[in-house]
């Protein structure tokens, strides 16, 4: 199905041409982007775990295949499957809804030269869970390339990493598989993982500096934490192999984690007098963390330093200084999560409300894009369409979400225009004295709580008999998702260790880790942690990142861009922008059954197709019994949520592009500034026939000034080329007619 001779079927069509399938997207964009010499987009929607990534994947396999690269092969297949390999080891992890899910937002942009062929790629990523390396909901595990290290067979490595004799007990929940077949598996995975990096031009230096990090993390999570009294490693021994690791001393790596006063910084003349117990932030007006949080805190900026990093390594192996003309991108983010789907009783973390945060998002840019701009161009050209009125799917959930204002801080019941989103609310009572997470959830609910006299459904906030928790409406209010907001005010407050974490490794007395970090600090500060990948390796890539920039630097941005919490917003709204500015082609997955990770679906919920009889085949056709579960209320509420439905209905009453010209009778009946305009467009649409010829009649004669009179007897196939004065009716080319 996804074999080089399905794709090579492919190759050359128009859209009529194909059946649908999701080369049939990756043909009809690159088609466009030839005939129009306009930058394509390609966004996945969908759950989690309903084949997002894996669609993607195949996108950039047949790209990569089809469209050829320039003579340099800088993006080779064996490049992408690299590509690949990598950020699935170092950003997929298995959850609840997935057994192999992305932790992180990308965008993979093929950059293309005048022949069509692929002249060079970049990777930009963000919304990276970096608090996974060090915390994450029970019965999920970490990042994968954690465990493929940890079954490293090679005894050299292992001795250098210090994983001879590994810890019975680690914090950070990272510990080796159990099962003799995993650690095989496993094993097989990191020397995959070491063959891809080396495709990608990544040094065996390179690789053992990550490998290094790595370990040092590692032994974070066995050194511990005191819980009580004076802040530092519970057991030092793990902390010094740590240390070594990182080319520092311990008393430099405890200085950088607890002291927060890293080798070379100033100390801040701010500062206060120091009680019994050290103040974990180095000051009195820092944020009061216990020594967990600060170890965690090194981790996971420790983690991020290093993804970025490997981001980094990644598009200077992709980059090229050939000139571009056009961009293909492919906007692979994590799918809406519910861990209710996966069996799960717990509530939603914060990292699943900014993956259902960003679905939102891009739904909501797929409403306005499919309905609201058409509706607005039948309004324009004054053609009557029987459809309702819209509103847009996800945009109450969002609101609830990042909506801001412009007062200041008000601890008081607001009036509506001065309500905030979630967003806003994390940073006021993260600041605010005596902050709890209860006045959080009131405050939530006093501006987007259900109202006297609304409607059952109409609120996208209810509450949850549970404390702390609430439920958000996602998808139009189809997908409904329960939060635990317990600690989540501590996302909005700045953890000086993991701002320690880029110094202590630029400073490492490891040279192949110091060299790989230094000079990383002035590029781009406040997208620190943030978006990773925007070096820019040709003009295109430069100009992407240029924008990105943009969005951290202006408006509110320029107030909030060292908030943690207003950061996640920036990081989508960079996302969104990028993708405004190219013709965008959006691909539904749907979930067909919600199973976990370990791939058990969910027996109360799922349907198990049994017979062909359930499934209303024609006759002689027949489904042998349990090769086929679905869950059909699940694909039912994904549907809606969706709205799809309403843009098949749209599609439908606008009609195809391929029946209007064949159909002589109509034309006659056009006005003159309309009709011509509009069939004069058709050349210039990718995968249409071509424009019909048009004969004058007796006595007239083609000529810009002069437009003819168009008579049914005179229509003819034969394409001729034509130019006609007047306005041009715009017409989307995705095979429809206002």
């Amino acid at each position: 199905m996804y074999s080089e001779k399905v794709m090579h079927m492919f190759k050359g069509c128009r859209r009529e041409e194909m059946a649908p399938h999701i080369y049939t997207v990756a043909q009809t964009a690159y088609r466009a982007m030839l005939m129009n010499r306009q930058d394509q987009s390609i966004v996945l929607l969908g759950s989690s775990g309903s084949g997002k990534t894996a669609s993607c994947q195949h996108l950039v396999q047949y790209l990569a295949t089809i469209a050829g690269t320039s003579g340099n092969k800088v993006f080779s297949v064996e490049k992408w499957q690299a590509l690949y390999t990598v950020l699935e080891a170092f950003g997929n992890s298995p959850t609840i809804m997935n057994g192999n899910a992305t932790r992180f937002s990308q965008i993979l942009s093929l950059d293309f030269d005048q022949a069509g062929q692929v002249s060079s790629a970049s990777v930009q990523t963000m919304l990276l869970e970096k608090l996974r390396v060090a915390r994450r909901p029970s019965s999920e595990a970490t990042f994968n390339v954690f465990y493929y290290l940890l079954a490293c067979g090679d005894s050299t490595l292992r001795t250098e990493l210090h994983f001879n004799h590994l810890a019975e007990n680690n914090i950070f929940g990272i510990v080796p598989l159990s099962k003799p077949e995993e650690k095989q598996k496993a094993a097989q995975q990191f020397s995959k993982l070491q063959a891809a990096m080396k495709v990608l031009g990544i040094s065996p230096d390179e690789q053992k500096a990550c490998w290094f990090i790595l370990a040092a993390i590692y032994h974070l999570g066995a050194a511990g934490a005191t819980k009580a009294g004076r802040k530092q490693f519970a057991r030092h021994e793990w902390a010094q192999k740590a240390a070594y690791l990182l080319g520092c001393s311990l008393e430099e790596l405890s200085s950088a984690i607890f002291k927060h006063q890293p080798k070379g910084s100033l100390q801040r003349s701010t500062s206060f007098r120091q009680g019994p117990e050290e103040n974990s932030s180095g000051d009195a007006t820092g944020p009061k963390l216990s020594a967990l949080e600060c170890v965690e805190g090194m981790a996971s900026g420790l983690y991020s330093e290093l993804f970025t990093l490997l981001v980094s390594l990644v598009n200077r192996a992709l980059k090229s200084s050939q000139n571009s003309l056009c961009s293909m991108m492919i906007v692979d983010t994590p799918g809406f999560q519910n861990p209710e789907l996966g069996g799960s009783a717990r509530g939603a973390s914060f990292e699943e409300l900014c993956h259902n945060y960003t679905q939102d998002r891009l739904q909501a840019l797929f409403h306005e894009r499919t309905f609201v701009q058409e509706l607005e161009r039948y309004k324009e050209e004054n053609v009557e369409l029987a459809f309702d009125d819209l509103e847009p799917a996800g945009v109450d959930s969002v609101a609830v979400v990042d909506q801001a204002s412009h007062q200041a801080l008000v601890r008081s019941l607001a009036r509506p225009e001065e309500s905030r989103g979630l967003l806003w609310l994390l940073e006021e009572e993260a600041v605010v004295p005596g902050g709890t997470d209860e006045a959080l959830v009131e405050r939530l609910f006093s501006y987007y709580g259900p109202q006297e006299g609304d409607k059952k459904g109409q609120s996208p906030l209810l509450r949850s008999s549970k404390p702390h928790h609430f439920l958000l409406g996602h998808s139009h209010n189809t997908n409904w998702v329960e939060y635990n907001v317990e600690g989540w005010r501590n996302y909005a407050k700045q953890n000086p260790a993991m701002q320690n974490a880029p110094r202590l490794l630029q400073d490492s007395q490891k040279k192949i880790i110091s060299n790989l970090f230094a000079g990383r600090a002035g590029s781009a500060m406040v997208l620190s942690g943030s978006i990773a990948g925007l070096e820019g390796g040709s003009q295109l890539a430069l100009r992407r990142a240029t924008s990105m920039r943009k969005t951290f630097t202006t408006g509110v941005a320029a107030v909030k861009k060292k908030s943690l919490c207003i950061q996640i917003k920036l990081q989508v709204d960079a996302l969104i922008d990028t993708i405004r500015k190219s013709k965008v082609h959006f691909v539904h997955c749907l979930l067909p059954v919600a199973e976990g990770w370990v791939g058990e679906p969910r027996s109360a919920s799922s349907r198990r197709v049994s017979s062909s009889s359930e499934l209303d085949l024609p006759p002689g056709e027949h489904c042998e019994a349990g090769l086929l579960p679905l869950d059909i209320a699940l694909l039912r509420s994904q549907i809606r949520g969706s709205r799809l439905l309403d843009a098949l209905r749209m599609y439908r009453q606008g009609g195809p592009f391929s029946s209007f010209p064949l159909t002589p009778p109509v034309l006659p009946f056009l006005p003159w500034p309309v009709s011509l305009p509009f069939l004069a467009s058709f050349p210039a649409l990718a995968g249409l026939s071509p424009l019909p010829r048009f004969l004058p009649c007796p006595g007239q004669s083609l000529s810009p000034s002069s437009p003819p009179s168009l008579e049914p007897s005179l229509f003819f196939p034969t394409p001729v080329p034509f130019s006609c004065p007047g306005p041009t009716l715009s017409i989307p080319s995705d095979g429809r007619a206002g």
